[in-house]
């Protein structure tokens, strides 16, 4: 809180980099609700530590508090946070990037931000009515060999419920082009990679 309410957007757009950076301007832009809310004592959720204020809800994933600096949801009290295309895009950025090594932070690694979807037996893109832990988990190598890809072709080409695909164009260790499908979960905590294409 101090680096919103002493550095102000910038320095938290800098440091809050697990947060599509075109979202910070307008998630953190209510300074005053935000320090209601956290003055307030939080909840021990499943995933995450929420805080409920008369204006504002802010929820810190287990994951970030436990990284030592914690960039928070925030969202209007009494509704659900909402996760966009923005969000689904910036994380299969923030997966292609860890790939190829270039991450959008040097600290941004799975074990302590998770991208991959975990392994419970829930995941039923296709709607078949049989869960099965989702298919990266299974094979987490199913991408391998990315050197690079282009940050300009990774965009949401269709939803259904609570899936979202994502398409982005991956560049192979030979210099070819592949086109791949990225098939993302949405939960209460946002997105997470459960299958590739």
């Amino acid at each position: 809180m101090g680096d919103l309410t002493g550095g102000g957007i910038g320095v938290v757009t800098a440091r809050c980099w697990t947060v599509p950076p075109t979202e910070i301007p307008t998630m953190y832009v209510d300074a005053e609700a935000i320090l209601a809310a956290v003055a307030a004592p939080g909840v021990d959720g499943q995933y995450a530590v929420t805080w409920t204020g008369p204006t504002a809800t802010v929820s810190i994933k287990r994951s970030e508090i436990a990284s030592g600096y914690a960039c928070p949801t925030v969202y209007p009290t009494g509704t659900a946070p909402v996760f966009d295309a923005a969000d689904a895009v910036y994380s299969v950025d923030r997966y292609l990037g860890r790939l190829a090594g270039i991450p959008v932070n040097p600290s941004d690694v799975e074990e302590t931000y998770p991208l991959v979807c975990d392994g419970r037996q829930t995941w039923d893109a296709l709607g078949i009515g049989v869960p099965t832990a989702p298919p990266l988990v299974q094979n987490p190598n199913i991408l391998t060999g990315i050197t690079s890809f282009d940050p300009d072709s990774v965009f949401v080409t269709g939803q259904n419920g609570i899936y979202t695909q994502v398409n982005a164009d991956i560049i192979d260790a030979s210099g070819a082009y592949q086109n791949r499908t990225f098939v993302l979960a949405v939960g209460g905590e946002g997105y997470c990679i459960g299958d590739i294409a």
